[in-house]
C-alpha cells in the first residue's frame, strides 16, 4: 500500500494554466477518478506525478517522502506506474521481452529470463491478467495489449496505478474485464487513479 499526497500543484504552459493549485490525497486500496473533458488538465496532473512534467508550484509526497520533480525513475522507484492511453509496446517483441525491456539491465536480460518468466506468471495469476508471455505483441488484441501494459508496471513494483482513459480503445467485453481486474487490484491494496471523460464509468 502507498499513501499519495499532492499538495497545491500548479502547472502553466505559457499563458495557459493547466492545473491551478490542485491538491489530492489517495490512500492505499482506494480508487480516485479524475473526471473532465479533454483538455481539462487531468493527464497533465498525472504526468507531473509520473515525472514527465515539472510543476511550477506545489509538491508531491508518497508515504511521507517528497517525490523529486521531473524524474520518471524516481516515480517508478516510489511505486508509481502509469498506463498511457496510447500504448508504448514494441510490436515485434514478445510479451516477456516487452515487460523486461527498460526494467532489467540489457547486459543481464538473458540470464534473468527464467526468473522474469516466473515473476510474470505469478503476477498474471494473482491479478487475473493472463496473457501468453511468448506471444508477439503485434498479434495481440487491444485488450491483451493493455493487460501487458498493466503487467509491466506491476512487474516494476507499482503500488499506485494511473490509468489514462483506459476504456477509450476497448470493446464493452474488454471494459467489463478491466473493471473486474481493477476491483481485484484494489482488494489487494493497490491505489488506482482513473482518468476519464465518461461520467457513466465513474
Amino acid at each position: 500500500m502507498a499513501d499519495l499526497n499532492i499538495k497545491g500543484v500548479t502547472k502553466r504552459f505559457g499563458s495557459l494554466t493547466a492545473n491551478d493549485n490542485v491538491s489530492l490525497r489517495v490512500a492505499g486500496g482506494e480508487v480516485v477518478a479524475l473526471l473532465g473533458e479533454n483538455g481539462a488538465g487531468k493527464t497533465t496532473l498525472m504526468n507531473i506525478l509520473f515525472g514527465h512534467y515539472v510543476a511550477d508550484e506545489g509538491s508531491i509526497e508518497i508515504d511521507g517522502k517528497t517525490l523529486p520533480p521531473g524524474s520518471t525513475d524516481a516515480a517508478i522507484r516510489a511505486g508509481v506506474g502509469m498506463v498511457h492511453q496510447h500504448f508504448t509496446l514494441a510490436e515485434n517483441l514478445s510479451v516477456l521481452d516487452n515487460i523486461m525491456l527498460g526494467t532489467e539491465s540489457l547486459f543481464s536480460l538473458t540470464s534473468k529470463v527464467g526468473a522474469a518468466r516466473k515473476k510474470l506468471a505469478a503476477l498474471a495469476q494473482e491479478y487475473n491478467l493472463e496473457v501468453d508471455p511468448d506471444a508477439l505483441v503485434g498479434n495481440l488484441s487491444v485488450g491483451e495489449r493493455q493487460r501487458v501494459e498493466i503487467l509491466k508496471v506491476l512487474y516494476r513494483g507499482a503500488k499506485i496505478l494511473i490509468l489514462d482513459e483506459p476504456t477509450a480503445v476497448l470493446t464493452p467485453a474488454e471494459t467489463d474485464q478491466l473493471f473486474a481486474n481493477l476491483k481485484n487490484m484494489v482488494a489487494k491494496g493497490m491505489s488506482i487513479i482513473f482518468i476519464s471523460h465518461k461520467l457513466h464509468e465513474i
